[in-house]
């Protein structure tokens, strides 16, 4: 009987999904168009990678800029997980298969412009009411989805790394 218990808790919490969301690290001013991490950019990915090794995280997410494509690096290449990208400016559908994986750990790197809007909408709720601003980069926002019992999900903002200015 215990035996049969602990596999189904086992499955309940498999169906649980956890989503980490950053905004990419410090970037440099030059080029402007598609700037590469600063040398406390490249900290704070490495920073990133040492919090959530323990997550086991199974898929990792960004877009095809430089500096977001360099904040996931440090987890990729630790975990062995390759960088999938994603369209920003097509975030409605990305959320909608982001909402279809379960029992995952998930990072998604995204912009000052972006990771309100994955966080609304993973959480289905507007919890971020801004842009995060230009000069914030230590944000860490969790968003955990879980099937059972009732569909619930639960919203942690917290920081990591050194303190944004």
């Amino acid at each position: 009987m215990r035996k049969i218990l602990f596999l189904i808790f086992l499955g309940l919490t498999s169906c649980q999904s956890t989503y980490y969301i950053v905004r990419h690290a410090e970037k440099a001013t030059q080029p402007a168009s598609n700037p590469p991490l600063t040398d406390t950019g490249q900290q704070r990915a490495i920073d990133l990678k040492n919090l959530l090794l323990p997550e086991k995280i199974s898929e990792i997410y960004s877009t095809q800029t430089l500096r977001t494509q360099s904040t996931a690096k440090p987890l990729a290449d630790a975990t062995g997980k390759p960088i999938q990208t994603y369209d920003a400016t097509n975030q409605a559908d990305f959320i909608e298969k982001l909402k279809k994986i379960e029992g995952k750990s998930i990072l998604i790197v995204g912009h000052s412009n972006t990771v309100r809007h994955l966080v609304n909408g993973l959480y289905e709720k507007d919890t971020l009411l801004s842009d995060i601003p230009d000069n914030d980069f230590d944000n860490l926002y969790i968003v955990k989805r879980n099937i059972f019992p009732n569909r619930t999900k639960k919203f942690i903002a917290k920081t990591y790394g050194r303190v944004s200015p």
